[in-house]
């Protein structure tokens, strides 16, 4: 390796580095929509995620803003959300059934990620875990170009009533929920040392 390919492979590497380490998880984004280009950009980063056996077995669901689809899925959240929230009172269930169903109705974009079953179960056990390579390649893909995404495993993954609505193959594991939009700001982060996490045998 010359001096010259060194220098350029340690400028990638860090400008790799650098994304990884910035990324942070958002739900609260500005009003301005995402172009979508963006978003094809960010679909493209995920497929190119390893799967075994060359499955390649994401699917993506990107709901319209003001679509009818986003609004049958924002009612199915707020239905989902009363029957099966703790609290009792009333006006605290209705509180919270309205928020998760603005939350819904109000994020820039709205993403649902799906997994396709293998022909077996290791199979489709390969293939959930390659799906999420492909949301974190998108996640990281999306900080790069100044977006932030929210990646939820709550209510829009757990009613079933959400994914009827969708029309979504009855047999598809979903991964996650994507909220996606420009970021109005970054948390700090922290992690533990290496030494905490990595242990190098002899």
């Amino acid at each position: 390796m010359t001096a010259q390919t060194n220098s350029i492979a340690n400028d990638v590497a860090g400008a790799v580095m650098e994304v990884i380490r910035t990324r942070r998880t958002v739900r609260e984004f500005s009003p301005q929509p995402v172009p979508r280009k963006l978003i094809d950009q960010i679909v493209e980063a995920a497929t190119w995620a390893p799967n075994h056996r060359h499955t390649e077995p994401w699917r993506f669901i990107v709901l319209e803003k003001d679509g009818e689809a986003r609004k049958k899925v924002a009612d199915a959240v707020y239905e989902w959300t009363w029957n099966n929230i703790k609290n009792p009172n009333p006006a605290n269930r209705e509180r919270s059934s309205a928020d998760a169903r603005d939350e819904v109705l109000l994020t820039p974009v709205l993403m649902l990620i799906y997994a396709i079953p293998g022909s077996n179960e290791e199979i489709t056990e390969e293939n959930f875990s390659a799906t999420c390579c492909a949301a974190q390649n998108m996640q990281l893909m999306a900080h790069a170009l100044g977006l932030a995404v929210g990646w939820s495993t709550g209510r829009l993954c757990k009613a079933e009533e959400v994914h009827q609505a969708l029309g979504v193959n009855p047999d598809w594991a979903v991964v996650g929920a994507f909220f996606i939009g420009f970021p109005t700001a970054l948390p700090e982060a922290e992690r533990q040392p290496l030494s905490d996490v990595c242990t190098y045998l002899g």
